[in-house]
């Protein structure tokens, strides 16, 4: 028999033994609640993107063909929207290939230098895009466009990391002259894009739009607008009605803003550049020489060069109303002060006038003979213009010249033609979209591991209108092979 104290033990215990495994129950069903509503949450994201996937492949939007939508869809949609901020980032069958293409190993090399690249350039984007009002991301446009390479110079004429054209530096006040063409200045030029793209912005409250108007041009956009019949019509609804360039430039567009946001697990490591990361900003206000710079502060012409993309000669222009920027890597070792002062405070005089009348003298009917031995840059400095300038004057795209080629050299005064400026501005303010939407006709080498596919992408055609150009009846092609393109 239990006595009275005993039982009162027994009991007390068990009073204070059942809420502990009340309370480990209740532990456990709330664990087992929170996973049943997480996987619920997981479901019902996925049904959702499912539904978002199939309304795609019902419509036709995007291009999407009639197939299974797969796990891997699913994910790229997720990844997507997890770093979609002001600029839709949609799905397409065209960006899931971009994706891939842009993070598979054959095209690491190539995004580990535009990482390296960014490291300089994103940064300067940022602060810009900001200050306008533009999302950051459109950042990536400049990838696109130009590979981050501000002396990229189209068939077009269309130039600098942002592929600006001729009427749109005078409309947005950069100088184009003999000594500056700031299309290739990162500042001057990202200042002018970002005004660019909110200004279309505010014309069709769509960013994919906006973007689509400046590789296209705004006229083609809201034709395409109107050709659709919808008020309030998204780039998915108008892109059948625009060239195969812009259908496209959209997808590497969001692609490429995919491959640089999610680069640490596709192995996309910043690669080292020729850019100086730590850099100094003088205003000059007369002409100096950049040689004389370099000289000072123990590095090379390149690298000044690298850092100072605009300046075509070696000779800064710079005036009391109009100073240049010049940058300037930040040097731990130290600098020749007297040297630098002197540099920076011995003007150089207007231009070597008796040497230059003379090396025009060498050129007959405004050409010059290639002799042994010499490059295009050492062509550049005798005639002191730049390798741009010789490649774009002689309609060439290859790095090697011969003994004996006879190279088309201008004059000072012939860089821009004045009328043909002014006819140019003029218009432009008349119809901005004239020039986007002339069709031009230029002509493609075919290399080796070609295809007509590839050839069309790059030049914003179609493969049907290159095997028209060309009398192609099939899709063979060999390298050396010389096909006319024409694209707007």
């Amino acid at each position: 028999m239990i006595g009275k104290q005993a039982l009162i033990s027994l009991l007390g215990g068990v009073c204070f033994v059942l809420p502990l495994k009340a309370q480990e129950s209740a532990v456990e069903g709330m664990k087992e609640a929170a996973q049943n509503f997480f996987q619920k949450s997981i479901e019902k994201e996925k049904q959702e993107i499912y539904q978002y996937l199939d309304s795609i492949k019902s419509t036709g939007n995007n291009g999407q063909q009639h197939s299974e939508i797969t796990d891997e869809d699913i994910q790229l949609v997720r990844k997507l929207k997890a770093i979609e901020r002001e600029v839709p980032l949609d799905y397409s069958p065209r960006v899931k290939e971009l994706v891939a293409k842009y993070t598979s190993d054959n095209y690491n090399p190539y995004m580990c230098r535009m990482m390296g690249l960014g490291q300089y350039y994103f940064p300067l984007f940022d602060k810009i895009l900001d200050e306008v009002g533009v999302p950051r991301e459109l950042k990536y446009l400049s990838v696109v466009e130009s590979s981050l390479n501000p002396r990229d110079i189209s068939s077009a004429g269309a130039t600098g990391l942002w592929q600006l054209m001729y009427y749109e530096a005078k409309t947005y006040h950069l100088t184009v002259d003999s000594y500056t063409d700031q299309r290739m200045d990162p500042i001057a030029s990202s200042y002018a894009i970002a005004k660019i793209l909110k200004e279309a912005y505010e014309e069709y409250g769509d960013w994919l739009l906006a973007i689509a108007s400046y590789n296209g041009g705004k006229g083609a956009v809201s034709r395409a607008i109107q050709r659709s019949g919808k008020d309030k019509a998204t780039f998915w609804d108008v892109a059948p009605y625009l060239t195969q360039q812009t259908q496209n430039y959209i997808p590497k567009f969001i692609a490429m803003t995919y491959a640089m946001k999610y680069a640490d697990e596709n192995n996309i490591n910043a690669a080292d550049t020729e850019l100086s990361l730590r850099t100094q900003i003088l205003d000059i206000n007369k002409r100096i020489s950049l040689s004389q710079i370099a000289d000072a502060l123990k590095v090379s012409k390149e690298t000044l060069r690298a850092l100072n993309p605009s300046f075509k000669k070696n000779v800064l222009n710079g005036t009391e109303d109009a100073p240049l920027r010049l940058v300037l890597p930040v040097i731990d070792k130290k600098i020749a002060i007297e040297e630098l002062y002197a540099a920076l405070n011995t003007p150089v005089a207007p231009s070597n006038a008796i040497q230059n009348e003379n090396l025009v003298q060498t050129l007959l009917n405004g050409k010059y003979k290639v002799k042994v031995g010499e490059t295009f840059a050492s062509i550049a400095d005798k005639f002191d213009v730049t390798v741009q300038d010789i490649k774009s004057w002689n309609n060439l795209r290859s790095n090697q010249i011969v003994p004996g080629q006879n190279l088309l050299i201008k004059k000072a005064d012939d860089f821009v033609n004045a009328k043909l400026a002014r006819n140019t501005e003029r218009s432009a303010k008349k119809s901005q979209q004239h020039v986007a939407n002339t069709v031009r006709t230029a002509y493609y080498v075919v290399k080796k591991g070609d295809t007509l596919s590839e050839i069309a992408d790059k030049n914003g055609t179609s493969v049907g209108r290159l095997k028209s150009e060309n009398n192609l009846s099939g899709s063979w092609i060999k390298p050396g092979m010389k096909l006319k393109v024409s694209k707007k």
